[in-house]
């Protein structure tokens, strides 16, 4: 399944609604792209929204630590072990 690995966000469902207004099942993707992240100096390849990128392009390796401990709860396993070494 689909989910950005520091944000968590993951698919969203809801509902197409036609003209006649018939309703059928939908998904919304969010759209990751994969990105490089320093970690303790090692390089960590993740897939991560577009907000996400958009937050990292424009930080430096001290605060890309502080945007991974604010969002410590939906971090996915494998950020969690590199960051634990």
């Amino acid at each position: 399944m689909q989910r950005c690995e520091i944000t968590g966000k993951g698919l969203t469902f809801g509902h197409q609604i036609s003209h006649s207004h018939r309703l059928t099942n939908r998904v919304w993707k969010p759209n990751l792209q994969p990105a490089t992240i320093m970690i303790n100096g090692k390089p960590l390849r993740v897939k991560v929204c577009t907000k996400v990128l958009k937050t990292l392009k424009s930080a430096n390796e001290v605060e890309v630590m502080q945007i991974l401990k604010a969002n410590a709860d939906t971090l996915s396993p494998r950020i969690v072990k590199a960051l634990n070494k």
